[in-house]
């Protein structure tokens, strides 16, 4: 077990694969340098094939997190793959009264769309502590300490966001990791679209594969309720940006909202901490796109 310094404490979870403890402890450093304790169980250092621990072990340290009363927040060490096969073995009521903030991206979207859908828990689409632990930028922290400290600005920085296609729209924010959110569907924790504003990004994907992604949801009737479509950090595979941005205009043609790519969040830094399940409007009617809460999701 490990407690640390001063100020809210947050908890961290090992949902999927096992992780390099140098950039672990780097992240945890940052976390501390805003001031806030860091506990986590040292069975999070576990490997069992490509898992941090059996499924079994990794469930019961998250719900171990969630019952904790010391713990302010929890975060995950790290992506990679695992997140789902824990989900049968959490329990849904307990997860309930213990309800706190819970803080991640990758292969986490799956914990986030079922932990805000069925246990109505607080979640936000922000960086883990492995991501901390590489070079990360002023903007990355301070987003991620805003949320932690319950200090959401109304307004969401998009500095370097393009516009696709203007519009203005308001919705319910969801989404996550593109290839984590078609591994949803047909699941209990399929994401639920309607009346929202969507989120996606992805990494080391072709374009065809984004493309084919894509084309899923809009089969499976994920889009026909989306007011407003963000494109995050996406970096294909052997293609050039104008790639992508081919793609998307020719994929969400008849999409009549607004759309934007380059929002600053995902697999890439700066990171800005987006509030899942938030009601946020859309305002991309000018030259730079302006993303504001209308009412927080805690």
């Amino acid at each position: 077990m490990h407690p640390s310094t001063i100020g809210h404490t947050i908890g961290i979870a090992a949902s999927a694969s096992p992780f390099d403890r140098k950039e672990f402890d780097a992240g945890v450093d940052q976390l501390r340098s805003l001031g806030f304790k860091v506990w986590f169980d040292e069975r999070i250092f576990a490997k069992e094939r490509y898992f941090s621990g059996s499924d079994a072990a990794r469930a019961q340290l998250l719900m171990d997190l969630f019952e904790n009363s010391d713990i302010s927040a929890i975060m995950f060490a790290r992506g990679g793959y695992g997140s789902s096969r824990i989900i049968p073995l959490l329990d849904k009521k307990r997860i309930k009264k213990f309800r706190k903030p819970v803080i991640g991206f990758s292969d986490v979207t799956t914990l986030l769309l079922w932990l805000r859908q069925e246990c109505d828990v607080p979640t936000f689409y922000g960086p883990v502590i492995t991501q901390l632990g590489r070079a990360t930028s002023k903007a990355t922290l301070q987003s991620l300490g805003n949320v932690l400290m319950n200090n959401h600005h109304h307004a969401i920085d998009l500095q370097g966001a393009e516009i696709l296609k203007k519009g203005v729209a308001r919705g319910r924010l969801t989404g996550g990791c593109l290839s984590l959110i078609i591994s949803s569907l047909a699941t209990p924790y399929e994401i639920d679209t309607k009346k929202s504003i969507l989120f996606f990004e992805d990494t080391g994907e072709k374009v065809y594969a984004l493309d084919r992604m894509v084309t899923q949801l809009k089969h499976a009737g994920k889009l026909s309720s989306v007011a407003a479509i963000l494109v995050g950090t996406v970096s294909p595979r052997e293609s050039e940006p104008h790639d992508l941005r081919t793609m998307l205009l020719d994929v969400f043609s008849d999409f009549t909202g607004p759309l934007i790519m380059n929002v600053p969040a995902g697999h890439g830094d700066p990171f800005i901490t987006l509030p899942l399940g938030a009601e946020v409007e859309v305002d991309a009617r000018g030259t730079l796109p302006q993303l504001a809460i209308v009412q927080r999701s805690i």
